[in-house]
């Protein structure tokens, strides 16, 4: 393992005013203060000023020994107040006042009265001397001498106390599995060795870097104290101070130590790859002499032992609970922050959303520049809700977001968040991306809901909003649950060996409202059982939406519809097939080469074609859809509205869209002999459809008045039961013989 963690810096730090040696002069003779003040004038060591201190007696001194702990030599006169005053004070300093630290020098004016051999034996003393002896030069060596051996004794009892920490901390280090709080507990035990509260950062990388990273990309504050606790979980590259920035940095790319006038970084490297630093703010010189260099390197030894095992540890949880394609949580880590809510017994709301087609994302700019799509989609979600409990990204383009519940909380607030987030695109590279987001809400109000029923709830609503395409969002109900069977049922008896339904084409006539003549056919699927009942045609087109049948039955409708109208005898070029085209068949990108196979096949041009589709498909101003009816156009073919006025019908956008007509539903038609107002609306569709030069259909046309309020509003074609069923292929040659003229009219 690398620890470089003393190499020189890269830049030293500024010489400072550092605390003075203190000196305590004790002697009954004021003169020998005088000489003494006067000999050590201007002195200093390791760049340290003397400070001395003078008591006139040996109680004096006692008292000025009790109050200054950190007293480094005493010069102190044998003689005082009785013969043994002095020898008296050494036995009490060290034996009484317990200190073992202050190095002690005896002077004695009086030569020969206590033999020095005896003294330096039985007293802890580090030299005995005449006053006469002590010149200038002597004195100060024997100060400096005694500076030198406090400095040892200290540091020795300091780092033995620093050690009996080190040993303490290190089980506290090593022992936590998560890496924010090692971090705290790493600058919480150099706070305890330095003995004072310090000003520090522990940065690092979260995850392992890639193979061949290199430099501090990543890097972010894993804990904070002192001056920089609002820098905690901020990214390296994002701290303001400038020179603390550079410091950790440099100490990071160089796994060195980098000192500055402010503080010192000290490298953590492991042997996994993992690296950081830990910043002190404190010079160098402080730092040495609060803690010692030895101490630290032991110190950020046992941190980088730690670090090295809860970064593991960390990238093994974040394995489990990190998408690595978008930094947000997994599903394992969404069910996990769900589970600890809902054991505290709180109402949460789940949203489970989606981006819509984003299949032709992907398409467009490739699955890296996708990935990068979905990361920022991540941040967005993580910046609108920063209250939420959990945000996830559950598979492909899905997300999950887990919000406080309770009847205080407001479904078309969090909607509306949603929508205002994405309004500005997402910028990748040159591409300007919009997004629009989907979103199936279910609540979990009571005790007991597992996470995975509540997203399954939540699902199920998205799949409500996926298959209606009405709204961008649905709030679960139980009946949507009990639809989701019911189309799974249906499903079921389209597939496998089995198969248990069978599915046929009817085709019901729509007539030139002018003269009744015969202007296209629509083709309908019908779909019965094998014993020859009948299945609703709605819930089994929704079962076949649902499962992704409906693109095989759809090319199985546009071939055999196809060739059965091509076949028919007995009508002109100007009779058209109307065929219906549903969402999902919309966004699949083979229908292009479904239609046109089917179309070649049978012999049948584009221009004797006519293709429905609903509002919904037109809500979102899909691109995709656009294009295909814009080909389908310039193929000849027309696009109608089906069912107009039912969904979300706005004039305004009629004239932008690639249309050649609308169909009005059949539930106004209906009713326009009795209600004023579906009339009023017949008239209001007829007239923009006319002004926008728009082919207009009426469905459900069922009574001859129905047929006459129709002709006289000038609608073009009619259609419903007035004039025929649907009828099978096998009954359309009798119905277009019983027609007037050539075959074109009704008799």
């Amino acid at each position: 393992m690398s620890m470089d963690f003393l190499a020189p810096s890269r830049m030293q730090a500024h010489r400072e005013e550092r605390s003075p040696w203190k000196i305590l002069v004790v002697d009954d003779d004021p003169d020998v203060h005088d000489v003494t003040r006067i000999a050590v004038d201007g002195c200093d060591f390791e760049d340290r000023p003397f400070q001395l201190l003078h008591a006139l007696s040996a109680q004096e001194a006692r008292e000025i020994l009790a109050e200054h702990k950190d007293i480094a030599v005493a010069l102190i006169d044998v003689v005082m107040e009785n013969d043994t005053a002095g020898l008296a004070l050494v036995s009490w300093i060290r034996s009484e006042l317990g200190n073992t630290f202050t190095r002690l020098i005896l002077r004695t004016g009086q030569p020969g009265y206590a033999p020095q051999t005896d003294v330096i034996m039985k007293f802890d003393v580090d030299g005995y001397a005449e006053k006469a002896e002590l010149s200038r030069t002597k004195l100060i060596t024997a100060i400096v001498t005694a500076l030198r051996g406090y400095k040892l004794v200290l540091s020795l009892e300091t780092n033995r106390q620093r050690l009996k920490k080190l040993n303490a901390q290190l089980s506290a280090i090593v022992e936590k599995n998560a890496l924010g709080e090692f971090a705290a507990v790493v600058l919480q035990n150099f706070s305890e060795l330095a003995e004072e509260p310090i000003d520090g950062l522990l940065c690092g990388l979260e995850s392992f870097p890639q193979p061949g990273a290199v430099g501090m990309s990543g890097a972010r504050v894993l804990a904070a104290s002192g001056a920089f606790e609002d820098k905690l979980d901020l990214p390296l590259d994002v701290i303001g101070e400038d020179l603390v920035r550079k410091c950790v940095s440099e100490c990071i790319a160089n796994r060195t130590e980098y000192s500055t006038s402010r503080g010192v970084a000290l490298p953590l490297v492991t042997r996994n790859g993992l690296s950081g630093a830990l910043y002190i703010g404190m010079p160098l010189a402080t730092l040495h002499e609060k803690v010692g260099p030895e101490i630290i390197r032991l110190f950020m030894s046992n941190v980088a032992l730690g670090y090295e095992k809860t970064g593991l540890l960390e990238h093994i949880r974040n394995l489990a609970y990190v998408d690595r394609t978008t930094g947000q949580s997994t599903f394992s880590g969404f069910v996990e922050t769900f589970q600890s809510q809902a054991a505290a017994e709180r109402a949460l709301l789940v949203l489970h959303c989606d981006i819509q087609r984003f299949r032709f994302i992907v398409d467009g700019i490739g699955d890296e520049k996708a990935g990068a799509v979905l990361k920022q989609t991540g941040n967005r979600l993580s910046q609108t809700f920063p209250d939420a409990l959990a945000i996830a990204r559950k598979e492909k383009d899905e997300f999950l977001i887990l919000l406080k519940g309770g009847a205080s909380v407001r479904i078309p607030d969090i909607v509306t968040r949603i929508e205002d987030a994405f309004q500005e695109p997402i910028a990748i590279d040159e591409n300007q991306i919009s997004l629009k987001l989907r979103c199936g809400i279910a609540k979990a109000d009571e005790a007991g809901c597992s996470a995975e029923d509540i997203v399954r709830h939540a699902s199920i609503a998205l799949n409500d909003v996926r298959q209606k395409g009405l709204t961008n969002h649905a709030v679960f109900h139980p009946l949507m649950q009990e639809a989701a069977l019911e189309r799974l049922r249906l499903a079921s008896l389209l597939t496998g060996k089995g198969a248990q339904a069978e599915f046929s084409l009817n085709y019901q006539p729509i007539m030139q409202a002018s003269d009744e003549s015969i202007a296209s056919f629509e083709a309908l699927m019908r779909f019965r059982t094998a014993s020859g009942g009948t299945l609703n045609t709605t819930r089994m087109i929704e079962a076949a939406e649902t499962s992704g049948l409906i693109i095989e039955i759809g090319a199985w409708m546009f071939r055999s519809a196809f060739e059965e109208f091509s076949g028919l005898s007995g009508l002109s070029n100007r009779v058209r097939l109307n065929v219906n085209l549903s969402p999902r068949q919309v966004q699949a990108s083979r229908i292009y080469k479904d239609i046109e196979d089917a179309a070649a096949a049978a012999g049948l041009g584009f221009d004797r074609l006519v293709f429905e589709v609903t509002e919904g498909l037109f809500v979102n101003n899909d691109q995709v859809t656009l294009s295909l009816l814009t080909w389908l156009r310039n193929k000849g073919a027309k696009v109608v509205i089906d069912d107009f006025g039912t969904g979300y019908s706005s004039f305004s956008y009629l004239r932008k869209l690639p249309l050649d007509g609308i169909k009005i539903d059949r539930s106004f038609i209906m009713n326009m002999e009795q209600d004023p107002d579906a009339l009023a609306v017949v008239r209001s569709i007829i007239a923009v459809a006319k002004a926008l030069d728009l082919s207009i259909t009426a469905e459900g046309v069922e009574t001859a008045d129905q047929r006459k309020i129709m002709q006289e509003l000038q609608c073009d074609f009619l259609q419903g039961y007035f004039f025929a069923k649907p009828l099978p292929s096998s009954n359309l040659d009798s119905f277009i013989s019983g027609a007037k003229g050539p075959g074109l009219a009704t008799g």
